[in-house]
């Protein structure tokens, strides 16, 4: 869908007579949509660029073709695109090592100007795109995976991520997602948790924001209940 989207608002531009306000819109209406996907092309001539699917999210584009996903910031400014890909590189590469689930593993390149991030896909389907029926009959399977994997993340240590710990925290304080809402990879037709994606906006933070991170931004999964379950789960785990 958003790839029809974004292919329709370049058309566009070129009935736009002024390159002045040609340029505004395929920058701040596209986000430089048919740029990005042209010095991926170029980069890359060897992948079935027809076949490529677009996810837009957070605050970068997403452009996905043979199992490999590409990573640009919607308003790409160098310094600070490599400040936040390479952030949250760091944060993946301390996590993979101990979820028991994947998490991409991300290498950060300079394509034509363009800082982008490129991982490989990790198969299964975002949980919230799953019927909700389907996951309503398997919300204690899952909630318990969920529970484990903010209970590991929460409570590691990372030395390597100190420097990003805030000082004099009021709470106690561990490494949250924060926006696990989107962003778990189930397999299908075994409903377990293969991956978390999307690590944009991990931060040493209260545990509560993990919490409210499973549900707030989509209403499909405030219905599944799911937030609730994880945070009595949790509570259970403390007290064991």
């Amino acid at each position: 869908m958003w790839r029809i989207f974004f292919n329709f608002l370049w058309f566009l531009s070129y009935f736009i007579p002024f390159p002045g306000l040609r340029r505004w819109w395929r920058t701040e209406k596209c986000f430089d949509y048919g740029n990005k996907l042209h010095a991926l092309k170029k980069s890359f001539p060897g992948l079935r660029w027809g076949k490529f699917r677009l996810a837009k999210g957070g605050g970068s584009l997403a452009f996905i073709v043979d199992n490999t996903v590409f990573k640009i910031r919607k308003h790409n400014r160098e310094s600070d695109s490599q400040m936040k890909f390479e952030r949250e590189k760091r944060i993946t590469d301390a996590v993979a090592p101990i979820l028991p689930v994947a998490v991409p593993h991300i290498d950060i390149l300079n394509i034509d100007g363009y800082m982008v991030y490129k991982t490989q896909l990790i198969p299964g389907r975002v949980l919230v795109d799953i019927p909700l029926k389907r996951i309503l009959e398997n919300r204690e399977k899952i909630a318990n995976q969920i529970t484990d994997i903010i209970w590991i993340m929460f409570n590691a240590e990372y030395p390597e991520l100190n420097d990003l710990r805030p000082q004099n925290a009021d709470t106690e304080i561990g490494l949250t997602h924060g926006d696990m809402c989107s962003n778990i990879i189930v397999n299908p037709k075994t409903m377990d948790i293969v991956g978390i994606i999307d690590w944009e906006y991990a931060s040493f933070s209260s545990i509560s924001r993990d919490f409210f991170g499973i549900f707030k931004f989509r209403r499909k999964m405030r219905l599944t209940d799911l937030g609730p379950t994880v945070m009595w789960k949790y509570a259970e785990k403390c007290q064991k």
